[in-house]
């Protein structure tokens, strides 16, 4: 029997989960552990991750997702061990972490299950760390933010235990299924995981069921762990809300029977409430600033209209017509949604996509109106003037919202970053590389390193200085080189004004986080694919839908020349409809699932070497281009007879 057994359960986040086992493996322990990883039939390469880097670790491969609950208690099935860790893969742990929870533990009988201090990718306390059991008053004052504004209450933030201090240890209620360590003969007493939950409520229903039999739970402080909240953890979403509030109404049937009336009014209120909170940002965040826009190109739009009337006809009110107002609105209109499609109100955008969007949004645009009745419009010079100043006016309005919703007034965010790499140079240097994929990840200024060389900006014990000195706003540390020690004590010394990265023991990925709510990201060598940015998703189904149009157009000659007419022709209403894309992957690539999906395709690319396919696969992934997908439609199906 070993001492510990730590139960990973996974879903579609391969690098994450590497990156934690890792963090176990550098972990300063003297105690025997074994690690158990459930996979819920991810299929983004995890098996074959764990095959070729962790070979010895416990893999329980499920053909379909069974849930949080379901796949721990797999794991616990087949542990053999006097303790067992509940790890979330979007974890790293300290080198003590193991070590500390043993031997706290090791002495206290009574204690059922462990906790530790939690900190998400910015450094800050995560305080799901420490929790009360959920009753109907606690859920009302988090759930109508109460609890923020009383944070130390024991009353108006029970549901956290704002009045326990964070560095104190101290008995608990509820501890998170991220970290929970478990004597497993508790585990077995109480059953395991609650299989009623499929996701959230899980632990909270654990906590209370280890309570209930006589344990205690106890929150350590003395040892932490990150919290990066990975791609399987999506709280902005309907599906989250779904899940939360379905859990929290197990919960509430299993344990607040008697307060049944008030706990279905509170988890309705909060529904309707975190539903109103998401549409609500989600409306502002995506339609705000192009209405914005709009509102500001049809004012200057009627300006150039009442100048032009002045000058060309002596009279300022010559456009006021009502039908011309419509035209301009209309217009302006078209105007913007060719800037929308073509990336400027993407999170990642830059120059190239504001220049894009007013080369064939004026060109829309002018089209537009050559098409429309003599009586509807009003006068091209005017049509030009509002074609030639609005990149300018949407430039600087976007330095302006930056301005005001993030503090910084440079056009494109990630161009505002201003990186420092830490480790050894031959880490740092292998990290630049994945930045140079990345073009829109900021600049980097320099290299923090262990030794002195004339290229770096200095050594590592001057980090907090060299952040200062230099305006440093994010942080990739190299943990290879670095220890979890060194990289949990520069994150607490320097907060939240920089947000941090982690490069892998391969210097091949950089994941992190920068807001506790949001999906952990990465970036990597080998998962660098132009076909899964929003720009070129709208290029290609833009482009879809044009060639859709000009098949019908070109029927008759089409029909001549083409070799694959008939499969052409009887999927235009597919494509157009969005069900199918012209071209695609080839399907017989067996290493398909560790590319980003498409829609199932018309064409398939294809490779006369059979062993080439998934070469072929990755080259379209990684450079795709309206001309590659015109190049590809060409040879695959519209390549004339011979």
């Amino acid at each position: 029997m070993t001492s510990l057994s730590i139960v990973i359960v996974s879903y579609k986040v391969k690098y994450f989960l590497r990156q934690c086992i890792q963090s176990i493996y550098c972990s300063n322990c003297k105690i025997q552990y074994e690690i158990i990883v459930v996979d819920n039939a991810s299929n983004d390469g995890s098996i074959q991750m764990l095959a070729k880097h962790f070979p010895e670790v416990k893999v329980i491969a499920n053909t379909e997702n069974l849930g949080f609950s379901k796949a721990n208690n797999q794991g616990f099935r087949i542990a053999d061990s006097e303790y067992i860790l509940i790890l979330n893969p979007d974890t790293i742990i300290q080198e003590d972490t193991l070590q500390r929870c043993y031997d706290y533990h090791k002495p206290h009988p009574k204690i059922g299950a462990i906790g530790v201090r939690m900190i998400d990718g910015t450094g800050q306390f995560l305080p799901e760390s420490k929790r009360g059991f959920p009753t109907p008053m606690n859920a009302l004052y988090k759930m109508l933010r109460i609890s923020l504004v009383f944070p130390k209450s024991s009353i108006f933030n029970r549901y956290y235990l704002g009045h326990l201090d964070e560095h104190q240890t101290n008995e608990v209620d509820v501890l998170t299924g991220a970290f929970m360590w478990v004597r497993n003969d508790v585990l077995d007493q109480v059953g395991g995981f609650d299989e009623d939950y499929f996701m959230y409520g899980e632990d909270i229903e654990l906590s209370y069921q280890i309570n209930s039999n006589g344990h205690k739970i106890v929150y350590l402080p003395e040892t932490s762990i990150i919290h990066f909240k990975g791609e399987s953890t999506k709280k902005a979403s309907f599906k989250y809300l779904k899940n939360f509030y379905g859990a929290m109404g197990i919960y509430a049937k299993k344990r607040n029977s008697n307060s049944g009336f008030l706990w279905s009014l509170i988890l309705q209120l909060g529904i309707v409430f975190s539903a109103l909170t998401f549409l609500t940002k989600s409306i502002f965040g995506k339609f705000i600033r192009p209405i914005l826009d709009i509102a500001q190109l049809y004012v200057l739009g009627k300006g150039l209209q009442k100048a032009w009337g002045y000058i060309y006809f002596k009279d300022s009110s010559y456009y006021q017509e009502a039908n011309s107002n419509l035209t301009l609105l209309a217009l302006v209109c078209v105007m913007i949604i060719l800037y929308y499609l073509f990336g400027q109100y993407d999170k990642r955008h830059n120059l190239k996509h504001l220049g894009i969007g007013f080369l064939i949004g004026a060109l829309a645009m002018f089209t537009v109106y050559s098409l429309m009745p003599s009586g509807l419009r009003f006068s091209r010079v005017v049509l030009l003037m509002i074609a030639f100043l609005s990149p300018f006016l949407l430039y600087i309005s976007r330095r302006i919202y930056n301005r005001v919703g993030y503090g910084q007034s440079a056009f494109n965010l990630y161009d505002s970053r201003r990186i420092a790499i830490v480790g050894s140079i031959t880490s740092c240097m292998a990290v630049n590389k994945i930045g140079e994929n990345y073009s829109d990840k900021g600049q980097v200024i320099g290299h923090v390193t262990l030794e002195n060389y004339s290229d770096s900006l200095g050594i590592t014990h001057e980090l907090n200085e060299i952040v200062n000195s230099r305006n440093i706003n994010e942080i990739i540390f190299c943990r290879k080189d670095l220890s979890s020690d060194f990289i949990f004590q520069s994150m607490a010394t320097l907060g939240n004004r920089v947000s941090y990265k982690l490069a892998n023991d391969d210097n091949k990925s950089i994941l992190g986080s920068d807001y506790k709510d949001k999906a952990g990201e990465w970036y990597a060598l080998d998962i660098y694919y132009k076909i899964d940015q929003m720009f070129h998703i709208r290029l290609k189904r833009l482009f879809d839908i044009v060639m859709s149009i000009v098949f019908i157009l070109g029927l008759p000659i089409l029909f001549v020349i083409s070799e694959k007419r008939s499969k052409i022709y009887s999927n235009i209403f597919n494509v157009l409809l969005g069900n199918k894309t012209w071209i695609g992957y080839d399907t017989s690539d067996h290493k398909l699932n560790a590319l980003p999906s498409i829609k199932k395709s018309v064409l398939e690319l294809n490779s006369s070497d059979s062993n080439a396919q998934h070469e072929t696969n990755l080259y379209y992934a990684r450079n795709y281009n309206v001309w590659l997908e015109m190049e590809m439609l060409y040879k695959l199906g519209i390549k004339i007879k011979r």
